[in-house]
């Protein structure tokens, strides 16, 4: 009996141990979620805090080696870089080109430092660099801008709405750089991802933003909203 007794209560110990483990499980899935990032004021404020942020990636970059710990900070860093470079283009604070340029280099270091890319953060990190150091002395909002509701050859445009893409599938040419201007129509925020041309933005609720890609090879390259992920799928085809 006492043998029985204590087999029992092995057992109902290592089921509360299992249980246990398997809520502490469910709480470290659930706990991951995505930076917010510094609210930014203005476009001063704004490219205060890109050069501020740069100083810091570059200390974590100083040695000759990143950790997934420092890559999972410059991460978290990026999302304070996308608000900053959101808002300057937002106020047209600078020529567009210059612009782009570092939004181009934040979204790649976004989505570099989120898979733990050490190489690839380095290469962006060193482009980003360049980009921000054109935008001394051009926030002012009475720089040169493209005039309103003007679109650049090389843009292709795709919609976001009821938490789809539309159109579902962009043919692009194979071996360019091209814009896409993403328009998200709903409400709520979503995240533009590809992992095929390595590109990662969040996107808010009404709003816009133009993701950079390429030159790519001739083939299929799959893009999702993360956020909506059985709704929110798409393809470019680079011919």
């Amino acid at each position: 009996m006492k043998k029985i007794l204590l087999m029992t209560g092995v057992m109902a110990l290592s089921l509360v141990s299992y249980t246990a483990m398997a809520k502490d499980n469910v709480q470290d899935e659930t706990s991951i979620q995505h930076y917010e990032g510094v609210k930014i004021a203005n476009s001063a404020e704004a490219i205060d805090i890109l050069k501020s942020n740069n100083a810091k990636i570059a200390a974590i970059l100083k040695a000759d080696t990143a950790s997934d710990s420092d890559l999972e900070s410059i991460h978290e860093i990026s999302y304070s870089l996308e608000n900053a470079i959101d808002k300057m283009i937002a106020d047209k604070a600078a020529e567009q080109s210059k612009l782009d340029a570092v939004d181009e280099a934040v979204q790649a270091i976004h989505h570099a430092s989120e898979n733990h890319e050490e190489a690839k953060t380095r290469e962006w990190f060193a482009k980003l660099e360049t980009s921000v150091a054109a935008l001394e002395g051009q926030e002012d909002a009475n720089a040169i801008v493209p005039a309103a509701g003007s679109v650049e050859d090389g843009v292709y445009k795709l919609v976001i709405k009821d938490h789809k893409f539309t159109p579902t599938e962009i043919r692009i040419p194979a071996g360019e750089k091209v814009k896409l201007l993403v328009a998200n129509q709903d409400s709520t925020p979503e995240e533009f991802e590809s992992d095929d041309f390595r590109r990662e933005k969040i996107i808010a609720g009404n709003s816009e933003a133009t993701i950079f890609v390429g030159p790519l090879k001739k083939g299929e390259y799959k893009f999702f909203g993360e956020f909506n992920l059985d709704t929110a799928q798409g393809v470019l085809i680079a011919e």
